[in-house]
């Protein structure tokens, strides 16, 4: 479905890709909170190859049909999808899209435990014509790549949140000057880890992914976290690119600082490694098809969760939650998460995530991220990615789209767990 408000003094169209269909009732939105605890290896009448087959490109063009056609044995039916995707949630991400109007913008929320993902909002304000924002991987990776860097300094044993770098110079620039030939002085700033993550200091972590990481160590713990692989989704999602060889001091830099172009990645990839995080580092195959049934309610299809990784240490991901948290508290999202706490729906909830700002140019503009997590104190957390493009003048930024989406999902009733869950790692 696309939503689309006309307004016609201004002469702007408003194009909010929907993640379901209009058409379909409560009961075919994949709200069921039942998740299958049968093995990877089961038999179903639907293998996962056809749904990606059928699925990824409905779901680039940010269409979800209610019902597909699909082969089974050589016999094509008419299946049912019940999706992961929740509809409110849309709704209110694009009434926060129809309010402040930036030029693009994209959200992606996930169920940490299950891999689940909740909605898959895309945003177009003018006329251009693009798929869906939301799945693509097309924008630079910024100052997001830091908690690969933050992650592979802590689960390595090279530094905790207290360890303290020295840096000159501007905390967003990035010279050789600040990184290769560093030297302390009368002007020298000496900043923990937990201020360097929160504030997103770039020398910091240039000269931790030289010095502390290395390039071996940042390209296992970029490998671990799924850049240039497949994240066994039931959709086709392009892989994220690191995009540097890091075979130089300087490349390693750009890369642990995330200032560069070169590394890309979709804001799908960007919310999954929040919720590894939230989720005491496992990472878990993102998935947006819940079951298929046939016209009599035959089951067809039931997803399973799937665990890919083991990306960190339990304690290493507890680590990285209280330095997304100091972002939110001291650190660059500190002012669009201002007094949130009065928020009558986050007074229990705990907020963390890693902002990030560069160029890019698929869209062209300015590339806004924010990636995190909300965790209640009831055991209910949600990882997120919120990305806002504007060419020139700013309207929103990702943390407030960020935070007023927060507003809504643990504004709606805890959802009952399911008795049983069966995780099956992909080997």
């Amino acid at each position: 479905m696309r939503l689309i408000i006309l307004k016609l003094l201004l002469r702007i169209i408003f194009l909010v890709i929907a993640v379901v269909s209009s058409a379909t009732a409560d009961d075919e939105l994949g709200l069921s909170a039942g998740l299958s605890t049968s093995p990877i290896a089961s038999s179903q009448p639907i293998a996962r190859e056809q749904i990606v087959q059928r699925v990824a490109p409905l779901a680039r063009a940010g269409e979800f049909p209610s019902a597909i056609e699909v082969d089974i044995d050589g016999v094509v039916i008419n299946a049912r999808v019940n999706y992961t995707l929740d509809a409110s949630l849309h709704d209110a991400l694009a009434a926060v899209y129809r309010r402040y109007r930036p030029d693009f913008g994209a959200f992606v929320a996930i169920d940490p435990e299950s891999g689940a993902i909740r909605t898959l909002t895309s945003f177009i304000r003018g006329e251009e014509q693009l798929d869906n924002l939301s799945v693509r991987t097309a924008y630079p990776a910024a100052s997001v790549f830091k908690i690969i860097t933050a992650t592979a300094a802590i689960d390595s044993g090279k530094a905790t949140p207290t360890t303290v770098m020295p840096y000159n110079g501007k905390s967003t620039s990035l010279y050789k000057s600040q990184v290769l030939r560093h030297q302390d002085n009368k002007w020298t700033r000496y900043p923990e880890l937990t201020e360097a993550f929160a504030k997103s200091i770039n020398p910091v972590f240039a000269r931790i992914g030289i010095y502390q990481v290395g390039a071996v160590s940042l390209r296992d713990y970029a490998d671990r976290f799924g850049f240039d692989r497949a994240l066994f989704s039931d959709f086709d999602l392009r892989p994220s690119e690191m995009g540097l060889a890091l075979d130089d001091e300087w490349q390693i830099a750009e890369a642990a600082s995330g200032y560069t172009k070169d590394i890309l990645i979709s804001p799908v990839h960007a919310a999954a490694m929040a919720a590894a995080i939230v989720n005491g580092g496992k990472l878990m195959a993102p998935h947006i098809v819940e079951s298929m049934v046939d016209g009599a309610n035959k089951p067809l299809y039931q997803s399973e969760i799937a665990e890919l990784q083991q990306i960190m240490a339990p304690s290493t991901a507890m680590a990285l939650k209280k330095l997304m948290m100091a972002t939110v508290s001291q650190g660059s999202a500190r002012r669009s998460f201002t007094n949130y706490k009065k928020d009558k729906s986050l007074r229990e909830v705990s907020v963390g995530g890693k902002t990030g700002s560069l160029t890019g140019y698929s869209p062209r503009g300015r590339h806004d991220w924010f990636v995190g997590y909300g965790e209640a104190k009831d055991g209910r957390k949600i990882a997120y990615a919120s990305l806002v493009i504007n060419k020139e003048k700013w309207y929103v930024r990702s943390a407030m789209v960020a935070r007023l989406f927060l507003q809504e999902y643990f504004a709606k009733p805890a959802e009952p767990l399911p008795a049983e869950l069966a995780v099956v790692p992909i080997k």
